[in-house]
């Protein structure tokens, strides 16, 4: 078959007298209008220049263009590195900002209000989707079978990092309520703000900032000192709690003698007279329950779809 021309549509007869890399018609290179990749087109220069016998200066030297796999790895070293700085990058806004803002209450900051958990939290949605990309680079989409298995995996990944972050969560509550109680000192603490925190689908969370001054005699500390925790909810505007801070502009504390950077508020003196941890080991197995729940319906629902999917396809004959 002779060549065609990509410019004119001219094909090259063996009676031509145009060179073989020019189009006899249009006097135009084939190289330059050809649409075919660099690398074919390479190949057709050296097969012409070896059958003509005759050097042709005139057609560039073409290069072979590095390979798909070669831009894979270097999409594969350019995703990590946007992980990485975007993981740096969230730990400098929730950390950071909020430190470099106040200086004074940077220990507050850090061992109290949800910023940590947060973090946290951060850190390990991130590990949750690149575990998720590898997971979902050996999914053959033709198989359902294999699409059900990525889903039960996914789902599983998904229940046990968030049950372990809430256990984090409720352990670090439960250890700072435990310090408090068994060397603890109560106090009344003047409030700094009430504002809104954390939103649900149903309502948001109530925060108070407080301030308090620590007793000499026990910490050696002087200077104010600020805490923060959660005061109620949106939805019960009238709660005691809120209605007293609001009010009275002050609200009960206790707090570390030794590390007076970690104090609760304590409201009717629950601090001193709950047992935090049983109501850590109850709440941990009622967050267990609802994730283990959460984790058996995704799996039937899931079952079920694939189920009803392969009921569907067609049997090959």
């Amino acid at each position: 078959m002779e060549t065609i021309c990509e410019a004119c549509g001219y094909q090259r007869k063996p009676t031509d007298q145009a060179p073989d890399w020019q189009c006899p018609s249009c006097g135009k290179a084939y190289a330059k209008t050809s649409h075919h990749s660099q690398g074919s087109f390479s190949g057709y220069a050296q097969s012409s220049v070896s059958e003509s016998g005759n050097r042709l200066d005139e057609v560039p030297a073409y290069q072979q263009q590095p390979s798909d796999s070669a831009y894979s790895e270097t999409e594969k070293t350019s995703t990590k590195y946007a992980w990485v700085f975007g993981a740096v990058f969230g730990i400098f806004v929730i950390w950071g900002i909020p430190i470099l803002s106040n200086p004074s209450s940077a220990s507050a900051i850090l061992l109290h209000g949800d910023v940590g958990f947060v973090c946290i939290a951060l850190l390990a949605i991130m590990g949750v989707v690149v575990v998720t990309r590898r997971l979902s680079a050996k999914v053959d989409l033709n198989d359902p079978m294999s699409k059900f298995a990525f889903f039960a995996k996914f789902l599983a990944l998904f229940c046990t990092v968030f049950f372990v972050l809430m256990a984090i969560w409720l352990r670090n509550q439960e250890r700072t309520e435990v310090k408090i109680q068994l060397n603890g000192q109560r106090a009344m603490a003047d409030v700094v703000r009430i504002y809104t925190g954390s939103c649900g689908k149903r309502s948001c969370s109530i925060n108070v900032e407080y301030a308090f001054t620590p007793t000499s005699e026990t910490s050696g500390v002087s200077q104010p000192i600020h805490g923060y925790a959660q005061l109620g909810t949106s939805n019960r505007p009238n709660d005691p709690d809120v209605v007293y801070a609001k009010t009275n502009q002050h609200v009960p504390i206790a707090y570390e003698v030794d590390h007076p950077q970690v104090s609760a508020l304590n409201f009717n003196d629950d601090v001193f007279r709950i047992d935090h941890g049983e109501q850590y080991r109850r709440t941990l197995a009622l967050f267990g329950e609802i994730f283990l729940g959460i984790f058996l319906i995704g799996l039937a629902a899931g079952g079920l779809s694939y189920w009803l999917n392969s009921g569907k396809q067609p049997n090959p004959d």
